[in-house]
């Protein structure tokens, strides 16, 4: 099955089709979530909103507290749901490149369940029975703003805030080389909705909390450049924090992207005893999607991510030696 280069009619009208002729969602995304995958999740419960069906907001893992401001955000629901009763006929899964991103959230999905994937990731695997995947886009909340337009459903300021906001976040405040006529287009329509660009990124980019400014400190302390400095990386142990709920280091990894002469970048943050979340940047042209896929990941050319179980010396020798076959 090929990816859509452009808007296919006939996905859209299949998508529609599972839509009116269902009652009960799931809408999800992927694990550590971030400001695309939680506006995609939330521009979608308005589509099903507007076509009076039931859905339930669905994620395994925890809201950064940034995202607190967009409407809707208190409906999405963790995994400790075990009281009630969940039998979807439809799972909507945005954002995410293959079923094992999305966490416990599939351990929900019924062998009736028909699956519509929503994506704009190159390495996604079309797991769904029906794939809307457009990796020309600039994220995912463009794609599903898109089918929202089409059904003509009127654009308020808090769907024009999330839409806004899904694309800002994903085009790294629209410096990322996925930013484009078309996703710049989308932001221009959404202040014309009533989104603000300057409450918008002061929520996101300028409320840090002293305990993830104290974890930005610790990380940074840790620079270390490899390859003739073409290379930098940077890391965070389960011992310089807390508690990983009270810090938020999306964007960590961004601070490494700053310093002249590295091509590659990336940044480890141990959530486990010998587990690691690595997050990848390229500035240039070596594809860091190929690089975590290596180790079971995903993403895009320039921005992909993965976890890796071992210590830290193993991971970080593994991920070098992987880098240096692209270098």
């Amino acid at each position: 099955m090929k990816r859509s280069k452009s808007f296919d009619q006939n996905l859209i009208k299949r998508i529609l089709k599972h839509i009116d002729k269902n009652e009960n969602f799931i809408i999800t995304t992927h694990v550590n979530p971030d400001g695309d995958s939680i506006a995609s999740l939330l521009v979608f419960s308005y589509l099903l909103k507007y076509k009076n069906k039931r859905y339930r907001l669905l994620l395994d893992d925890k809201i950064p507290k940034k995202f607190d401001f967009l409407a809707g955000v208190k409906e999405i629901e963790g995994m400790d749901i075990s009281s009630k009763a969940i039998d979807p006929e439809v799972v909507v899964v945005l954002d995410s490149s293959d079923l094992g991103r999305i966490g416990r959230v599939k351990e929900l999905i019924a062998d009736d369940s028909k699956i519509i994937n929503i994506d704009h990731h190159p390495s996604n695997d079309l797991f769904g029975d029906i794939n809307l995947i457009m990796d020309e886009e600039s994220s995912t909340v463009e794609i599903v703003y898109r089918l929202y337009s089409y059904l003509n459903i009127p654009v308020s300021e808090e769907v024009a805030t999330l839409v806004y906001t899904g694309v800002m976040c994903d085009t790294g405040r629209f410096h990322f080389s996925n930013t484009n006529y078309r996703s710049l287009s989308v932001c221009a329509e959404m202040v014309k909705f009533g989104a603000s660009p300057t409450l918008i990124a002061n929520k996101i980019y300028y409320r840090m909390s002293t305990k993830t400014a104290q974890a930005l400190a610790s990380a940074l302390s840790k620079i270390e450049f490899y390859f003739e400095n073409r290379v930098a990386c940077m890391y965070l142990l389960r011992c310089d924090y807390e508690s990983s709920d009270e810090i938020d280091t999306e964007g960590f990894v961004d601070y490494l992207m700053a310093v002249e002469d590295t091509e590659v970048q990336f940044f480890m943050l141990e959530t486990e005893e010998n587990t690691f979340r690595v997050s990848l940047r390229s500035k240039n042209s070596i594809n860091v999607n190929e690089i975590a896929r290596h180790f079971g990941g995903g993403g895009h050319f320039r921005a992909s991510g993965c976890t890796i179980h071992g210590t830290l010396d193993e991971i970080k020798s593994k991920i070098l030696g992987t880098i240096e076959m692209y270098l």
